[in-house]
C-alpha cells in the first residue's frame, strides 16, 4: 500500500494553444470541507491556467476563490432518504441550472468533489454533453454501495483520491485513479497556542474545554446538536468548571444553531439549554484551532474527524440519520468503523456512537472517560500517530491540479 503520493510538480506552462478561449471548469462541492478543498484546487489550477474561468456549486470558500456560484451548496447539502425528499425542488433546480451550463458553455472539465448523491447526477449530465469528469475526493463506495464503482468507472475520466487505501481499491477494480494525498496536510495552519486562542475568544484557559462539532448541514445540526447540548449539561453537572466551544462551519445555518442553543428551536428535547450556564461559545469557523485547544471533543462523523486526529484531540465520533436511512445503510455498509480517523488507523481509536447509541448519557460518559482515563488517552495518542502517517505529505491540491490540467490538455489534443 502506498504511504505517500508520488511527488510531481504542476505544469510550468498552459496546455492550451495560443489564441484559444480561456478554459472553463465546472466545480461542484457540497459541505464545508468540500467547499474548502475545492477552493484550494481552484487556486492550484490557476497556477497553470491563470485565465481559467470557474463556475459551480459551493460555498463561501469557492466564491472567495473566484468561482461563480450557480447554486449555494447549503441549499442542497442534505443527507438521508427522507432528508433528500424534502429538498427535491431545490436539487432539481440546481441540476437544471448545471445542465444548462454544460449544454451552452461546454466546460473543458467538470470537477466533482465528494457529495455523491448529487454529483452522480452531475456526472451523468456531463457525460451526456461530452464534458470530461474528474472526481476529486472519492465518495465512500469502498464502505457501502460498492456497486457504484461501475458507475464511477463509466462516468469519470479520472479519480483523484486522498487516502492510499482508496487508490488500491479503485485500481483493483480497473478504475483510472491517482493518489494525491490529503489536502489537510498542506492547508491546516499551525495550531495556535492554546492559551492564546482561548483568551482571544473570551474563554478561560484554566477550565476544562470541550469542542462540539455537530456537522455543517442543517439536517446534521438538527439531529446532533440537541443531544450534544444535553450531554454538555450532564458533563457540567459532573465537572462544573467545564466550558464548551462550538466552531461554526461556513456552510452551516448560523441562525438555526443560535436558535437551538437558545432553546427556541429544539422540539422534543425535554430541556431548554442555557448557554450562559453551559458556558458555551459559538465562534465562526476555526474548527482545527478549536480542536487543538480542547481537552476532548464530540464530532459528527466526516472530514472533521481527520481534523481532530491532526489536532490531537481525544474525540467521540457521533452520527444519526433518519430510521429509514439507517435501516438501509445497515444492510449495505461493509466497513467496521464509521469515522474516517478510525478507518485510517485500522482500529477504533476514537469511540463511535451511531444512531440509537448516540444519546446524551452515552456521549457524556464517553467524553468523561476520555478525559479521566490516562490509559485511554495514551491509546488514543498511539492511534493518532498512525492516522497522521497515513495521510501523506503536503502538496495534494497541486497534484490534483496536475490531474485536472492533464485532462483538459488531452481534450484539446488533435483528433479529440
Amino acid at each position: 500500500m502506498l504511504e505517500q503520493p508520488p511527488p510531481f510538480p504542476l505544469f510550468p506552462f498552459s496546455p492550451f494553444p495560443p489564441g484559444r478561449k480561456p478554459p472553463r471548469i465546472l466545480v461542484v462541492a457540497g459541505e464545508a470541507s468540500g467547499d474548502d478543498h475545492a477552493a484550494r484546487l481552484v487556486a492550484a489550477i490557476r497556477e497553470s491556467c491563470p485565465q481559467a474561468e470557474f463556475c459551480g456549486v459551493g460555498g463561501e470558500a469557492m466564491s472567495a476563490a473566484g468561482v461563480r456560484i450557480l447554486t449555494p451548496a447549503a441549499d442542497i447539502a442534505v443527507v438521508g432518504l427522507l432528508e433528500v425528499a424534502g429538498h427535491l425542488t431545490a436539487i432539481w433546480q440546481a441540476l437544471r441550472t448545471i445542465g444548462k451550463v454544460l449544454k451552452t458553455a461546454r466546460p473543458d472539465l467538470a470537477i466533482l468533489v465528494d457529495f455523491p448523491d448529487f454529483n452522480f447526477w452531475v456526472a451523468r449530465l456531463a457525460r451526456y454533453y461530452r464534458v470530461p469528469v474528474m472526481y476529486y475526493i472519492s465518495p465512500q463506495v469502498w464502505a457501502w454501495r460498492t456497486y457504484r464503482v461501475r458507475t464511477l468507472a463509466r462516468l469519470t475520466e479520472r479519480m483523484a483520491v486522498i487516502f492510499p487505501f482508496e487508490a488500491d481499491f479503485y485500481r483493483q477494480r480497473g478504475v483510472a485513479v491517482d493518489y494525491v494525498g490529503h489536502p489537510f496536510r498542506e492547508t491546516l495552519p499551525p495550531l495556535t497556542d492554546r492559551r492564546t486562542f482561548l483568551l482571544e475568544h473570551n474563554l478561560d484557559p484554566e477550565a476544562l474545554t470541550i469542542a462540539l462539532l455537530p456537522g455543517s448541514r442543517a439536517g446534521e445540526i438538527e439531529r446532533h446538536l440537541p443531544i450534544m447540548l444535553k450531554a454538555a449539561e450532564l458533563i457540567r453537572r459532573s465537572i462544573p468548571q467545564t466550558q464548551f466551544i462550538l466552531p461554526l462551519a461556513s456552510t452551516a445555518p448560523a441562525e438555526l444553531v443560535q436558535s437551538m442553543v437558545s432553546g427556541e428551536d429544539i422540539v422534543g428535547a425535554g430541556f431548554k439549554p442555557d448557554p450562559t450556564a453551559l458556558r458555551l461559545s459559538i465562534i465562526p469557523g476555526q474548527a482545527y484551532q478549536a480542536l487543538g485547544a480542547a481537552h476532548a471533543a464530540a464530532v459528527a462523523s466526516g472530514t472533521a474527524t481527520v481534523e481532530a486526529a491532526l489536532a490531537g484531540a481525544p474525540t467521540v465520533i457521533v452520527y444519526r440519520v433518519s430510521p429509514l436511512t439507517f435501516a438501509v445503510a445497515r444492510r449495505l455498509v461493509r466497513v467496521e468503523h464509521v469515522g474516517m480517523a478510525n478507518l485510517l488507523a485500522g482500529e477504533r481509536v476514537f469511540p463511535e456512537l451511531i444512531q440509537d447509541d448516540f444519546t446524551p448519557e452515552r456521549l457524556a460518559h464517553e467524553v468523561l472517560t476520555l478525559i479521566q482515563d490516562p490509559g485511554r488517552i495514551k491509546a488514543v495518542r498511539r492511534g493518532l500517530a498512525t492516522v497522521i502517517r497515513r495521510l501523506g505529505g503536503p502538496g495534494a491540491s497541486a497534484r490534483a491540479a496536475r490531474v485536472a490540467v492533464e485532462l483538459m490538455g488531452s481534450k484539446n489534443e488533435p483528433g479529440r
